[in-house]
């Protein structure tokens, strides 16, 4: 495994590091990074690469990315290029780990987000508990590159940028030598307080503003009016708009809409979710799908029907080319629901991808709340059993 091209990644980087100061990255606190390291980051824009790469300049950085990444055309180009390491998401991938061992023996620098995917909200997400083995088996000093704010410049249900102040902070979690004493539970707390940012508690104290712009394809995401509770809230301008009762929140320059803030608007919709489920032990969420897979190194679409969660499976009923299709997916094995948003939720499983596109808009925020939820209730179900 080769760590990125040295003439190509100064010249990038270079670019790269000038893209993010205009972009209005401010590195408020640094420090000196030894090899072979880790660098760990938190996740809510599609650029906190850009800024972990600035952050880092101009000592070299190899990625681990989600592999579906590296199958969209002009995306997959760009990590190719960068030599960056397709990880399949929420799964074991041995030979991505031994990948990254290898560059860490070849005393280069690995970058990894461990969330393993962008929080919709910009509330850092929980990380799958095998970082720390990752972490502990690696033998190399352990920074975090945080960025603060990165969320409402680029949020991801917008191709919009929103100019303003993003803050990186740069530390030293743990030397190769302070985790030889350490137990994963340790490492993992560690991990996931250090990586833990929320941009609406952080930007309620700075007050920070940001360039106003349309807002287009956050009811994607906000698809719930917190007055009548209706389903159909609509983008116009810079503002969500409820048909139901009139209730109209504006998007203003410290990143709320009305007088909430996203991630507050996202947390209620989903206990509203939450509550059905409690209270209806038959609870089912159906929708018409279309199915995409990888075919010869390409995410095309495969086949259609309609996806159906229920406090045991995913179920997909309709057809794979022409051949009528069935599969399953069992809660237990899907303890996180990646989602583009408004488009699409992913489940892996056996080193495979099945993406299922809706032509509802809030469909897919509606599958991960519910099929988050349903992963919960499998787990209390779980401990309910064991302790009898």
């Amino acid at each position: 495994m080769k760590r990125p091209n040295l003439f190509i990644y100064l010249v990038l980087g270079f670019l790269l590091k000038v893209f993010a100061i205009l972009k209005g990255q401010r590195i408020t606190q640094k420090v000196k990074i030894t090899k072979p390291s880790i660098i760990l980051s938190n996740h809510t824009s599609f650029y906190d690469f850009v800024y972990t790469t600035s952050a880092v300049y101009p000592k070299r950085i190899s990625y681990l990315a989600a592999s579906k990444m590296f199958y969209e055309p002009q995306l997959g180009f760009f990590l190719r290029l960068a030599r960056a390491i397709p990880k399949a998401l929420f799964q074991p991938d041995p030979y991505a780990v031994s990948k990254a061992y290898r560059i860490l023996d070849k005393k280069g620098i690995v970058g990894i987000f461990p969330e393993g995917q962008i929080s919709p909200i910009g509330r850092s997400l929980t990380p799958p508990f095998a970082i720390a083995k990752f972490l502990r088996k690696a033998k190399a000093d352990v920074y975090t590159v945080i960025h603060h704010n990165a969320y409402f410049v680029n949020p991801p249900w917008s191709k919009k940028s929103f100019p303003g102040r993003i803050e990186t902070e740069m530390k030293l979690l743990f030397t190769k030598e302070q985790m030889k004493d350490m137990k994963d539970q340790e490492i993992y707390e560690s991990v996931r307080k250090a990586i833990y940012f929320n941009a609406s508690e952080f930007n309620e104290s700075k007050k920070y503003m940001y360039k106003v712009n349309e807002i287009t394809n956050l009811d994607h995401l906000i698809y719930q009016c917190p007055k009548c509770k209706g389903e159909a809230l609509h983008v116009d301008g810079t503002s969500l708009i409820c048909p139901e009762c009139g209730n109209e929140m504006r998007y203003n320059a410290y990143g709320k809409i009305g007088t909430y803030w996203i991630d507050e608007l996202y947390q209620a919709q989903e206990k509203y979710v939450q509550d059905e489920i409690t209270k209806d032990p038959h609870y089912t969420l159906s929708s018409i799908v279309k199915l995409e897979e990888i075919v010869n190194k390409r995410i095309i679409e495969t086949g259609y029907g309609t996806l159906t969660l229920d406090r045991m499976h995913y179920q997909f009923h309709g057809y794979i080319g022409e051949k009528e299709t069935d599969l399953s997916f069992d809660v237990k094995n899907v303890s996180t629901l990646p989602s583009d948003i408004g488009r699409n939720v992913q489940i892996y499983e056996n080193d495979r991808l099945y993406q299922f596109k809706f032509d509802t808009i809030n469909a897919s925020a509606k599958f991960v709340h519910a099929g988050e939820f349903m992963y919960e209730l499998y787990l209390e179900n779980e401990k309910e059993k064991n302790k009898s």
